[in-house]
């Protein structure tokens, strides 16, 4: 936990920084609307269908369009949230634990397994997007989902995450805010619950396991769902800007995943403080969701991702011809030291999933993939 403290020390020192960016092929009011971003996300979601020309498995026709959740409708919206518990029905496939008790759970394994490896290094963007593109399988083939696999756009909720479509705990939602306790956030203040999820989709989820500070991580340790929405965390470090200008400011992919982790190893990722994909993270908090290791045990963590991955999506087809590359090491901020990470490099999340090598992952039509974002 000392690293982790010092990261976020150091995120919180380094947030009034930011919104010093400019695009330069932007108006700075198109850039804070968002109008920038639906800009860039079009000429994204043409330049990779325009890859698309019927000769491989992936087509015009079958392609599948990644949406916002507000712009899924009710039913659908109702039948993900039917489709994620079933997942959490299904068997754990890990052997010798006692807390994972679901195949939802499994993937709660998987990224407590991996995490030293995938975060902070060259593997985060493509393991990730592999890792929720194997959750939207499971989804489809083994539950039946048939809709939009959704991700949640927070800047469209900087002004009230708690009144957002993905939290107002109605029956379309992803469940409520947790109960209002007393005790206090020392990390992020302005939070508004850190309770129990109180009504609407999973207040019966039982969290089986975790915390990653528990002398066994992944004994069985049953527990209610918790939020602490916090809407001060996504207005500063998950606005529209801020993920406008994350894009914008990249011009290589060492940068881009700096920007978007707030890896203060790169001088010009230090004004984004803890930046979107902590922002995301933490705008949820709660427990598991405020567990780095155990975030994927939250329910609205695939939604949140499912956004990390689209920015990586818009940014690569802004530049696809010199956008499918690779920077970093294999290791969690190169601690221990640990060598460049390649694209020819293997990635096996079995039991959860198959076995690729990142290269095959780069193009969300190609490889196994057949999907855009809207």
């Amino acid at each position: 936990m000392g690293f982790f403290k010092q990261l976020v020390s150091f995120a919180l020192l380094s947030a009034s920084l930011q919104g010093l960016a400019h695009g330069a092929d932007y108006p700075q009011e198109d850039i804070n609307s968002g109008k920038a971003l639906q800009q860039m996300s079009k000429t994204a979601y043409d330049t990779a269908l325009a890859r698309l020309d019927g000769s491989g498995k992936c087509t015009k026709e079958n392609v599948r369009v990644r949406k916002e959740w507000r712009r899924i409708p009710g039913e659908e919206r109702k039948a993900y949230v039917k489709a994620v518990n079933c997942l959490m029905e299904l068997p754990n496939v890990y052997p010798n634990v006692t807390g994972p008790k679901s195949m939802y759970d499994s993937f709660g394994v998987l990224h407590y397994k991996l995490t030293p490896y995938v975060h902070n290094s060259a593997y985060f963007l493509l393991f990730h997007r592999l890792y929720v593109w194997t959750f939207e399988e499971k989804l489809r083939n083994e539950c039946g989902y048939t809709g939009a696999f959704p991700y949640w756009e927070w800047g469209l909720d900087a002004g009230s995450v708690e009144n957002s479509p993905v939290f107002d705990g109605s029956e379309t939602s992803m469940g409520s805010n947790g109960a209002k306790t007393n005790s206090s956030n020392n990390f992020f203040p302005g939070g508004t619950g850190g309770g129990c999820v109180t009504h609407g989709p999973f207040v019966n989820y039982t969290v089986n396991f975790g915390p990653n500070t528990a002398r066994d991580p992944l004994a069985y340790n049953p527990r209610c769902l918790k939020r602490d929405l916090n809407t001060p965390i996504c207005a500063q470090w998950a606005s529209l800007q801020n993920t406008t200008e994350t894009i914008l400011e990249a011009p290589d992919i060492a940068l881009f995943q700096a920007n978007l982790q707030g890896d203060f190893r790169w001088p010009a990722a230090r004004k984004w403080g803890f930046a979107v994909h902590g922002g995301g993270h933490f705008a949820i908090a709660g427990d598991p969701g405020g567990d780095f290791y155990f975030s994927p045990l939250e329910p609205a963590f695939y939604l949140h991702h499912g956004q990390i991955d689209r920015m990586y999506f818009i940014w690569q087809n802004l530049d696809w011809a010199n956008r499918q590359t690779m920077a970093g090491t294999i290791t969690m901020m190169n601690m221990p030291a640990s060598r460049n990470g390649t694209l020819d490099d293997p990635l096996d999340i079995s039991p959860v999933g198959g076995s690729y090598i990142f290269r095959d992952l780069l193009d969300t039509v190609g490889g196994p993939f057949c999907f855009v974002y809207e």
